[in-house]
């Protein structure tokens, strides 16, 4: 059978060849692609770069024990200048930041700048005021040197100088730009290079913008801009417990290597004190990280979340609010009453010049710390508008006295000697003293009692109630001064209470401390230290924690501000134990001696006698001059099972009496009490507590 053979066909010849050029093109394509075209697909790439921007966390909210809210988070929007965005070039910088204050503008918002000058060309002046802060000094020095341009020159010559350096004149020396455009270019761009503007050190150009100035420079394709969402403190009881719940800021220049290595950025906020300071690392969160893939134009091509930010702890403190504004009102009272009492009887020295102070109220069964009140005191929500009189104000309002202050505790310390008279066995409860008004065991020095013609003779807890000098010179000189310090040491005396905010460790007087300032210990000074004087000081929570260990059968706790703190959805609930410094050497008739004693002050003591309320106090009055004296008095309630014991320090007071009242007020406050310590009906209180 005859095959059929198939005929090649001429037609299909332009076909075949098409079809072999095509796999050519293509074979040469992917050749350049893959090999010859390598270095323009990576030039390509290199024109565009990632920029990474820190988002801020959530900083975590503070409360006071009952939930009410003091510090929480009002969020507002920043305009920033970008570093690595933002020209590089004179002239385009220059066009750059007359487009964006083109834009401020029209929107009614100027940008904040540091340069210290008045007025606008040619007619300018030195900011005196301004002048003659050293940061000033320092930005402009900073400036100067950078600049190549020498000092001292007179306003207007170093205005035109800055015009030269910015190339804000043309060829011919003329101005580019309109007065008031120009004076906000040198504004800013002198803001610029007297601060740390840095890549990751953005510049804040204008704070606190609305949504509408927002969107408008966004959609101006300005170069160089963030809008940072800034997170801004709302105090929910302003003016009450500024010194305690803190301020927060700009980390200071001085922090700035160790906050760094924390990893905090340049512009970070941060607390400075206060509760802000002392539980930072709890408030502060994580940042996140947001990077933009920019091209060398600036234009933001894609972006992406590299790093979620995480809120910060909220913290419960262990402050009630309700009663820190009633103690910092009864402590304001008591001090202005003191002066016009003083200024109305006309007599010297009787408390004219008293002006501040400091009351406290500690927890005796768990060192919580309930009220810090110091006097004068301040409001956050008007810090920085007043800042210039609070810190000119001589009577320093910005100083915490409750634990930075250091006093002479007065007859206060009689307590602490009595104890340790008592575990040293130089005395018992029943040894009796009689006091003829001059203590003559000495030849060189006798010193007198406060009652000149004497108390005539003592036991120990009568002469805590009567307060007799005489008594505890003898038992200060029995017992010695190395003895007696032990016990005031274990009562926490001269040492720190733990709180968590920075304190004052105070004196303990002794040889040791007299040798390091070059004097010699004497047996007069021991008996000066037994009655509270010699170099004896204390703070005024000092005082609350050693009459707590007193009364409470010796327990020494820490003293703390942190209730508990808690994630910021309010879970993960972390609970702050109550910890224990130490144990005094104490038995149960050294502690039933100084309460018992107590109880006999408050009853011979003119301001606390007609209290009804149970309670223990024991006054002090502490000699700053020959004419000056400190009031002192501390107190512990209810007497039966002592739950809290307060302190208050009036400096200048004239006396411990007058310390007394703001005492009893805030008692009354706390026991829900009248004014004379009667029991009221139970009080409706509206508590706001934590979302």
């Amino acid at each position: 059978m005859q095959q059929n053979k198939r005929k090649f066909n001429i037609r299909y010849i332009p076909l075949y060849v098409l079809y072999a050029a095509a796999c050519i093109l293509f074979f040469v394509k992917l050749v350049n692609i893959q090999i010859t075209g390598t270095d323009r697909y990576v030039k390509t790439m290199s024109m565009t770069h990632e920029r990474e921007v820190a988002v801020q966390s959530i900083r975590g909210e503070i409360y006071d024990r009952n939930g009410v809210p003091l510090a929480t988070n009002e969020y507002s929007q920043t305009l920033q200048l970008d570093y690595s965005s933002l020209p590089a070039d004179n002239g385009e910088k220059n066009a750059t930041l007359a487009s964006i204050v083109s834009v401020l503008d029209k929107c009614g918002r100027e940008a904040e700048t540091v340069l210290p000058m008045t007025g606008t060309y040619p007619h300018m002046e030195y900011d005196e005021e301004m002048m003659q802060t050293q940061l000033c000094k320092n930005r402009m020095y900073k400036f100067l040197i950078y600049h190549n341009i020498k000092s001292g020159l007179k306003c207007l010559d170093l205005y035109e100088e800055i015009l030269k350096e910015y190339a804000l004149l043309d060829e011919d020396g003329e101005h580019i730009y309109d007065t008031h455009t120009e004076d906000i270019i040198v504004r800013i761009r002198y803001s610029l290079d007297c601060t740390d503007f840095a890549p990751g050190n953005p510049y804040p150009l204008v704070s606190d913008i609305d949504l509408k100035t927002a969107t408008a420079v966004l959609e101006s394709g300005c170069k160089g801009v963030l809008i940072k969402k800034d997170c801004v403190r709302v105090y929910g009881v302003p003016g009450v417990g500024s010194n305690v719940i803190g301020r927060i800021g700009k980390i200071p220049a001085d922090k700035m290597d160790e906050y760094l290595a924390k990893g905090y950025s340049y512009d970070a906020t941060v607390g400075l004190n206060g509760a802000e300071a002392a539980f930072e690392d709890m408030l502060r969160g994580e940042d996140g990280v947001t990077v933009y893939v920019e091209d060398d134009y600036g234009n933001v091509l894609d972006s992406y979340v590299k790093k979620e930010p995480v809120p910060g702890r909220n913290i419960y403190l262990t402050i009630d609010i309700e009663l820190q504004e009633a103690a910092e009102k009864a402590l304001g009272s008591q001090i202005r009453k003191i002066v016009a009492d003083a200024r109305a009887t006309g007599i010297a020295d009787s408390g004219e010049k008293a002006d501040s102070g400091a009351l406290t109220v500690f927890s005796a069964k768990t060192g919580e710390v309930l009220a810090l009140a110091s006097y004068p005191t301040y409001d956050l929500t008007t810090f920085s508008e007043d800042y210039a009189e609070l810190a000119s104000n001589p009577a320093k309002p910005l100083f915490d006295r409750t634990v930075s202050g250091a006093y002479q505790p007065g007859s206060t310390f009689k307590l602490a000697t009595a104890i340790s008279g008592l575990m040293s066995k130089s005395i018992t409860q029943f040894t009796c003293i009689n006091d003829t008004g001059k203590y003559t065991y000495y030849d060189d020095y006798q010193p007198s009692c406060w009652l000149r013609s004497g108390h005539g003779e003592l036991e120990l807890v009568d002469a805590i109630g009567a307060s007799c000098n005489y008594y505890f010179y003898e038992t200060g000189r029995r017992t010695g001064i190395e003895e007696m310090n032990k016990y005031c040491r274990q009562l926490g005396l001269g040492e720190y209470t733990g709180i968590e905010l920075p304190e004052t460790k105070g004196i303990l007087a002794s040889p040791e401390y007299k040798e390091s300032i070059g004097q010699r210990w004497s047996p007069g000074d021991t008996l000066q230290a037994a009655i509270g004087q010699s170099y004896n000081s204390f703070t005024p929570l000092q005082l609350s924690s050693y009459i707590a260990a007193a009364v409470n059968g010796g327990t020494r706790y820490k003293a703390t501000l942190l209730l508990r703190s808690c994630n910021y959805s309010g879970s993960d609930v972390q609970e702050n134990q109550p910890q224990v410094l130490g144990i005094v050497e104490m038995d149960e008739t050294a502690q039933d001696c100084v309460k018992r004693g107590m109880k006999r002050s408050k009853e011979l003591t003119t301001a606390t006698k007609e209290y009804k309320f149970p309670i223990g106090t024991k006054t002090g009055t502490a000699q700053t001059s020959k004419t000056n004296n400190n009031a002192v008095l501390v107190a512990f309630a209810p007497y039966d099972d002592p739950e809290i014991t307060l302190s208050c320090v009036i400096e200048n007071g004239a006396n411990g009496g007058n310390a007394a009242q703001p005492v009893l007020d805030t008692i009354s406050y706390y026991f829900n009490l009248s004014k004379n310590g009667t029991r009221l009906p139970p009080r409706q209180t509206e508590q706001t507590p934590a979302e």
